[in-house]
């Protein structure tokens, strides 16, 4: 039995329905209902009847409620231990995105150089989906939770967030742009049209609800529904797009951040005629919650270094 089943089982309780809960946990009606069925399985008893108008708590369900809802209030109870004994603690989530990854080892290196009498700090970092992110974040297992969201997706982020009582802080705006290696043959060139991109053959990230290809939609050629891009790779790690822009001509279709991050391997980053400043950079935090002391330290070097970077890049 998994903590995931007793919270979908909980949520399910609540709502009163599948499809209400699917929501609230973000994910599928489908999804919901085997969790369900796996537990009832496990369990040898069924929990829900179903209804027309939702479901119903069996006489066994009721039971399993209330236990459900003491193993999972004290779970939390656990893992505060562990928060309580870590004095200095950063908790981020982020998009995959070398960027970050960037910062953080930097960071970290700034406070174990500069707290020579103060406990070192833990650092716990995970790359995920948007879905992912807002549960982890609303679930308080995680502090901050860094993104980049295209301009036509704004308004659709505010409603997820606002109802798990999440807000979205902008850091900075930057570009769409293709990523090439050194030998591609585009890699000389200052930019490069979104008909362009139709010819080319792309190593992306797997799908978020918030993919930056969707700027395209908003050009003309793309709108027409006359071009696409022709995704070759699909894939979550780093290392793979590393290693496939290297020794391949796939590129990729991205957002613009460190100035430095890919430098080590040499390669180009040509700019999308007409997508500058279309995507949002920031990160998404608990509403009315202060920030704790490491917390505001590293948004404050975060803070300081994306000013650097742009000084450097004029």
């Amino acid at each position: 039995m998994e903590l995931r089943q007793l919270l979908y089982f909980v949520t399910c309780a609540r709502c009163g329905s599948l499809t209400t809960a699917a929501e609230e946990l973000y994910t599928t009606q489908p999804h919901v209902s085997m969790v369900i069925r796996e537990l009832e399985k496990e369990l040898g008893t069924r929990l829900f009847l179903r209804r027309s108008n939702g479901v119903e708590l069996t006489e066994a369900g009721a039971r399993v409620y209330g236990y459900a809802q003491d193993t999972l209030r004290n779970a939390e109870l656990f893992r505060s231990v562990g928060r309580e004994q870590r004095e200095h603690s950063l908790r981020v989530l982020t998009n995959n995105s070398s960027n970050m990854a960037v910062m953080l080892t930097a960071f970290y290196n700034e406070r174990t150089r500069n707290d020579k009498k103060e406990p070192g700090l833990y650092l716990q970092f995970t790359e995920c989906g948007i879905e992912k992110m807002i549960a982890l974040l609303s679930a308080n297992e995680y502090d901050l939770g860094f993104l980049f969201v295209p301009d036509t997706k704004r308004s659709v982020l505010r409603y997820l967030i606002d109802r798990r009582q999440l807000m979205f802080t902008p850091l900075l705006d930057t570009d769409l742009v293709l990523y090439v290696g050194k030998d591609h043959p585009l890699a000389n060139r200052s930019s490069v049209t979104p008909e362009e991109l139709a010819s080319l053959s792309f190593i992306q990230l797997e799908d978020d609800f918030f993919t930056v290809e969707d700027l395209l939609t908003g050009s003309p050629a793309f709108s027409k529904q006359t071009l696409a891009i022709r995704r070759v790779v699909r894939t979550n790690s780093d290392h793979m797009m590393i290693r496939m822009l290297e020794k391949t001509e796939l590129c990729n279709l991205g957002s613009y951040w460190l100035r430095d991050t890919y430098r080590q391997y040499d390669f180009r980053r040509i700019p999308v005629e007409g997508m500058q400043g279309r995507i949002a950079f920031g990160y998404i935090s608990r509403k009315g919650e202060p920030l704790g002391a490491d917390t505001a330290d590293f948004l404050t070097f975060l803070h300081r270094t994306l000013q650097s970077d742009a000084v450097g890049a004029r």
